[in-house]
């Protein structure tokens, strides 16, 4: 793949992240709307993708954790659910810094906080699975370390890192898609549920049977299945996202999530201009994404 290709499939990816969350934030809002403003689910996104550019390329969970925090105390009004910013106040108060969602949660978190801001992880192991998933599980361990949360990050990341592999026009066999999902899922409930997306896709059905059957809650089990259904079923990165939006639920992070595997396979140049000019911060993601497929493309010598 030409660097030009796969630098804009990086841009695409998180452009589209970060539409799908602000685009799924102000569904909820009335009045004005426009300036498209992102939530944690974008923040913590931009986090690991410094992260990464700042340590060359690897992810080290400590420093993760504190880029985090450092991400919070700047904008502690993005969002955030319940449990970051109390581990966020037992790091500072010198506990961890890892793991500490078990101290919160039995078994850690399994929400889908994890997943939704993976986008970069995808994007950077895309050609390598094995440093790919040991770089989700670390990814995970300052804030998500519920096997669930885990699990649910790795099949947004393989997604993700699997739509950067083909071409933009390339066409995706969804049967295929989700079975190779499936194998390297280890749960039932993921199992199942991906077992339902490969039925679903294959029909037209209603939205009231795919929230029945996926999902659109805040757990990593009710969300990621249905991101990458909505992916499946739209492909292009506005109506993915538009689509995964009409869900209802937990529209911001579906939508993030949806927005990130479908941005990943069509890159950026058919995100929608009018939508890109509204969208909070976009050139700072633009210029994040681009940094972090140049040193992917320098680390494997391909500049």
């Amino acid at each position: 793949m030409r660097p030009q290709e796969l630098c804009s499939k990086f841009v695409g990816s998180m452009l589209s992240a970060a539409l799908g969350d602000s685009m799924g934030a102000s569904f909820h809002v009335r009045g004005n709307r426009e300036l498209l403003k992102y939530t944690d689910d974008t923040a913590m996104m931009i986090a690991i993708a410094e992260a990464l550019i700042e340590s060359d390329g690897k992810i080290n969970p400590q420093k993760l954790a504190w880029k985090f925090i450092e991400k919070y105390d700047q904008e502690p009004w993005r969002g955030y659910g319940p449990g970051p910013p109390k581990i966020f106040k037992l790091i500072k108060k010198g506990m961890g810094p890892l793991e500490l969602d078990r101290k919160l949660y039995p078994g850690g978190s399994y929400g889908n906080g994890a997943a939704m801001r993976i986008a970069p992880i995808g994007l950077f192991f895309h050609d390598d699975f094995q440093a790919l998933k040991a770089a989700v599980k670390t990814s995970c361990k300052p804030t998500h370390n519920h096997p669930l949360a885990v699990e649910g990050a790795m099949l947004e990341a393989f997604s993700v890192s699997k739509v950067v592999r083909i071409a933009a026009n390339q066409v995706i066999d969804p049967v295929e898609f989700v079975e190779q999902l499936i194998v390297i899922s280890s749960s039932e409930i993921y199992q199942y549920k991906l077992k339902a997306v490969m039925k679903l896709v294959q029909r037209e059905t209603s939205r009231r049977e795919i929230v029945k059957e996926l999902g659109n809650g805040v757990e990593s089990f009710n969300s990621v299945p249905t991101a990458i259904y909505c992916y499946l079923r739209k492909r292009d990165p506005l109506e993915t996202i538009r689509f995964a939006i009409s869900l209802r639920g937990d529209v911001d992070t579906i939508a993030c999530m949806a927005g990130a595997i479908a941005g990943a396979h069509k890159g950026w140049e058919v995100l929608p201009g009018d939508l890109l000019k509204k969208l909070e911060n976009r050139e700072y993601i633009e210029n994040l994404a681009k940094k972090l497929c140049e040193l992917k493309l320098r680390l494997r010598g391909g500049v």
